[in-house]
């Protein structure tokens, strides 16, 4: 029934988008399952719930409650040793003190979870901080290095784009359109010690394509 409870509580989550209801049923799915584990004294189960339930909070912007469930999950992680589990609090903290403009804190816990996901060579792990990371360096304004954080995602896999890269070849993509092409070869050879792959630099040239076909039929659209 827990687990039952708490998978229920992730799908609403991630139907949040759609419906701003959903994070409502997510928080009642997540308290239910949390419950049930706390009865049974089941402390990796009591850690996942906490960590749900800080997701839901930082995506209703209570940052404190947030950060405050987080805290907890990473208490149990910490004592149980569960590395991966420790990686993935380090991420979230990070993002919520991002969300909070504690941007100096929130690399510092990106990097923390970043050592213990390269320590085990959790691949989709370290592409989903190096992405956060590229992230957080935009909202610096720092865009080249934000390409070399996005660099570092798109090549942890042989495939590109890979679906396990999430964002990272589209915001490539984004990066070079405002930066340029010889910034992206230039960055790409000083991160990869290799030149820019022609399926990279053919992916950059067609999403800029299709964003340029975009903003024309956009364009067209505000016309009529």
């Amino acid at each position: 029934m827990a687990n039952t409870y708490h998978h229920l509580g992730m799908t609403a989550h991630v139907g949040h988008a759609q419906n701003r209801g959903s994070l409502d049923e997510a928080e009642d799915w997540s308290r239910k399952s949390l419950a049930i584990k706390e009865e049974l004294g089941d402390r990796p189960g009591m850690a996942g719930a906490y960590h749900q339930l800080g997701n839901t909070a930082n995506r209703r912007g209570r940052l404190d409650e947030a950060d405050d469930w987080h805290r907890k999950s990473l208490t149990i992680n910490g004592e149980l040793g569960n590395l991966p589990g420790i990686a993935g609090c380090y991420h979230q903290l990070g993002m919520t003190a991002q969300d909070g403009g504690r941007s100096v804190e929130a690399e510092d816990w990106y990097r923390k979870s970043l050592a213990i996901t390269e320590e085990l060579g959790n691949l989709p792990g370290m592409a989903l901080t190096y992405a956060q990371l590229g992230l957080l360096a935009q909202a610096r304004s720092q865009e080249v290095l934000a390409l070399e954080w996005n660099i570092r995602c798109v090549t942890l896999f042989s495939e590109f784009p890979s679906p396990l890269t999430g964002t990272g070849p589209s915001v490539l993509a984004r990066l070079t359109r405002q930066l340029g092409m010889r910034t992206l070869e230039e960055a790409w050879q000083q991160v990869t010690g290799q030149p820019l792959p022609q399926g990279v630099r053919d992916y950059v040239t067609t999403q800029d394509e299709l964003q340029a076909a975009w903003l024309a039929g956009a364009g067209g659209a505000l016309a009529v």
